[in-house]
Formats: structure tokens, sequence, C-alpha cells
């Protein structure tokens, strides 16, 4: 996974740019209900697939599922940290605006803490966040690995 070892509390950490796009919002929806129902399903009208629908409901129009960014974020962070993020990370994720259609999502780390453990492991915390081609943050969290020493 080549993830970096060591990293320091500034350090920042780049993750997916990518388009949210309909086909990518069809993905995320129909493979959660795929997946409960252990069959191919497509997903009906909601804020996610249908416009008027999401407009109804006080969206500007359809916007991206949370588990998209998240996700997206915790690629990043298995990129940053392989494995370590997968047995003894963590992520949390609050979506503070609507990801719209078409919009050019930018995931983002950065080391806020860098702790040794009486383990010898090092715990680093870090600020998470998502935000537009234009700056405009829409997704914030934070995240926590125990890097195994050595």
């Amino acid at each position: 996974m080549g993830a970096k070892r060591s990293f320091s509390v500034g350090d920042e950490i780049a993750g997916p740019v990518r388009g949210i796009t309909a086909q990518r919002i069809e993905w995320y929806d129909s493979a959660m209900l795929s997946a409960c129902t252990n069959e191919l399903r497509q997903v009906g009208s909601n804020i996610h697939t249908d416009e008027e629908f999401a407009k109804s409901e006080g969206f500007s129009g359809v916007n991206a599922d949370g588990m998209i960014s998240a996700n997206w974020c915790s690629e990043m962070l298995v990129h940053a940290f392989g494995m370590d993020y997968i047995e003894r990370g963590e992520l949390r994720t609050k979506f503070i605006k609507p990801v719209n259609m078409n919009v050019l999502l930018h995931v983002k780390g950065r080391v806020t803490e860098a702790r040794k453990q009486n383990n010898g492991n090092t715990l680093y915390t870090l600020a998470v966040w998502c935000e537009d081609q234009h700056g405009t943050k829409l997704v914030d969290g934070d995240a926590r690995v125990e890097v195994a020493a050595g």
C-alpha cells in the first residue's frame, strides 16, 4: 500500500479529487440497496437520484450520498497509513453542506497531533475534510490512526 510511516504535526495529506456525477451517485445508491437485498436493484426517487424530489425537499438539486465523501476520506487514510488505518484507525465525518452534482470534490487531511504511546506506537489525530473546487468546505471530520512501531 506504499503508506508513509511517519508524519509530523501540520503535515497535509492529499486525497482524491473527483467529480460528482450522476453515474457515481447511481453506483453508490444501487450498490447499497443491492448489497442489502442480495440482488441488483435500482433506487427509486430520492434526493440523490431525482432532481424534482430533491428540490421539493429544499435542496438546489440532486446531491451525493454522504457515503461517497466518507469513503473517499477513508481511501485517503488507507493510502497514507496502510493497514494501520484498517486495523487501528477511525474516521468521523459531518456533512455540513450538500455535495451537489458536478462538484469537483477535493479530499484533504492535516495531522493535528502525533503522540507516542507507551507501547511504542504513534497515535495520529487528523483533521479531515472535503471541499469543492472553490475551496468551500462541504464535509468536516476527524480521524485517529495508531501506527505500529517498526
